[in-house]
Parts: C-alpha cells; sequence; structure tokens
C-alpha cells in the first residue's frame, strides 16, 4: 500500500500547477523625442490577449511544477504605454471603424516561449522569448502602411527556480518589447509632431 501512496502522490505532485502574475506596470523608457500630434487606435488581437504561457513539467529536469502565467492584458497594456509614448493620445479599440483614429497600431503574438532547464550542476536556467507583430494602418481607410516585428529576450541564471525568478525573467522581455515597439514606431512617424516635454 505504501507503494500506491506514492504513485499517488507523485501524480497529485506532477499537476501542480504555480501561476505567476505579471506586472501591469511595464512601459518603455522616457523617450525626449517628439510624438505624433495624430490620435491612434491601439488593438491587440484575441491570439494575443488570451494567451497563456506555460513550461511543463517534462521540460524542468525532473521537477514537478508546471510555472504558468497570462501573458495577454500585461502584454497588451506594456504595447498600448508604447503607443501613448508615440502618438498624442492612443485608446484601445475591438475593432476601430475608418476614420475613427488618425492612425490605427494592431499588435499580434508571433511566438512566445519559456525555458527552464538546468545550466551547470548547481545552477538553472530561465529564457524566455517573445516576437510581437506590430501592423500600423491608415486610420481614414485602414489601409496597410507596414508590417514589422519586435521581440524581447531574457535569461536568468539561478540556484533555485522561484515564481519570483521566472516573473524576473518575463518581465524582462516584457521591457525589452515595449521599449523596441515604441522605437519602431517612432521611427516611422511621419506629419506633424507634438514638442517632447522639456528635461527638468
Amino acid at each position: 500500500m505504501r507503494w500506491l501512496a506514492l504513485i499517488v502522490a507523485a501524480a497529485c505532485c506532477t499537476a501542480c500547477v504555480k501561476p505567476v502574475v505579471l506586472s501591469a506596470a511595464i512601459e518603455p523608457g522616457r523617450s525626449g523625442a517628439d510624438r505624433s500630434s495624430e490620435k491612434a487606435g491601439v488593438v491587440c488581437s484575441s491570439n494575443l490577449l488570451g494567451h497563456v504561457e506555460r513550461a511543463h513539467p517534462s521540460t524542468l529536469a525532473g521537477f514537478a511544477t508546471t510555472w504558468e502565467f497570462e501573458l495577454g492584458e500585461p502584454l497588451c497594456n506594456a504595447l498600448v504605454k508604447s503607443v501613448e509614448s508615440s502618438y498624442r493620445a492612443a485608446q484601445r479599440a475591438a475593432a476601430p471603424h475608418k476614420g475613427q483614429y488618425g492612425r490605427v497600431i494592431q499588435f499580434d503574438l508571433q511566438n512566445s516561449a519559456l525555458s527552464i532547464a538546468p545550466h551547470t550542476k548547481r545552477s538553472m536556467r530561465v529564457t524566455y522569448t517573445l516576437t510581437v507583430v506590430v501592423e500600423e494602418r491608415f486610420g481614414s481607410d485602414l489601409r496597410q502602411l507596414s508590417r514589422n516585428a519586435v521581440t524581447g529576450n531574457s535569461l536568468v541564471d539561478c540556484r533555485k527556480v522561484t515564481d519570483r525568478v521566472v516573473k524576473e525573467a518575463v518581465e524582462a522581455a516584457l521591457q525589452q518589447v515595449a521599449d523596441n515597439a515604441s522605437s519602431l514606431l517612432v521611427a516611422r512617424l511621419d506629419g506633424p509632431r507634438v514638442p517632447a516635454a522639456p528635461k527638468r
């Protein structure tokens, strides 16, 4: 009976899921560049908003924990802030209509991968990568202007994998995506600008 209890305990343990709650306050670093004078509509795809990322126990070299986090809203919030840093104003919209905004910026998740694996005999490595597609459209007729991709990559070495370590790795990659999206949008701005606020 003892061996049966051990099997049951092991089965229960392999089903353990540890949720990681990501910050909703990630935003791009402050930029001294002028912003577009236009108001932008921001669309985050259902694919992006609904994405849940997991590191399955089979990738954890014997660890029984599955690490899991909901990527959608924290990522979308960071991307909206990237648009806010590039345009006079930004507003999320599920389905913007023609003429509603000066520009419409659409984001879609291309890929997302969390990996947790041994690095040395005494350390573990947590890596997280993601790629987001950035599509820019005219607001007047919703005609596509550009389609690009921005990426985020992070790597954390640790003695022990904890919620905090996984959170640190994921949020570092989200910060990179927010920064890269802001830089991309600023580089593509045309037309009148709103002067940047003077530095204090």
